[in-house]
């Protein structure tokens, strides 16, 4: 994909079809180019999960946090209050509202919003 409106994201999903992995409890996220020319798929980023029996692991936050630094948006089933503040403070946004949607339908729509927002004088 060649386009320059194209946005890179990440994609917790335990089978790689939808939404369905929570934040703190995926191994891995996919990562994708999505762009109005469609979306491609990149490669798959292994971390170690954060959540550790009802807490959270910061040193493993951290890494996914850095493991992520390209992605403009991160897509997962759920995320808790302290890594959603983690991740917006890196400027990745936090994406909840397409949880156990098909991957690239998301994706797609995602981008349609996210690039055609309504803007205000």
């Amino acid at each position: 994909m060649t386009d320059e409106k194209k946005i890179r994201v990440a994609v917790a999903t335990k089978n790689g079809e939808k939404i369905d992995e929570h934040f703190g409890h995926a191994d891995e996220f996919s990562v994708y180019d999505v762009g109005p020319a469609g979306v491609s798929r990149l490669e798959t980023r292994i971390v170690e999960h954060y959540c550790q029996g009802g807490y959270g692991d910061e040193d493993k936050r951290d890494v996914i946090l850095r493991a992520l630094a390209d992605c403009r948006a991160l897509f997962v089933a759920r995320v808790g209050d302290g890594p959603r503040k983690k991740l917006l403070g890196a400027g990745i946004e936090p994406v909840d509202a397409y949880a156990f949607e098909p991957v690239e339908k998301s994706l797609l729509a995602w981008h349609l919003l996210s690039t055609h927002a309504c803007k205000f004088d």
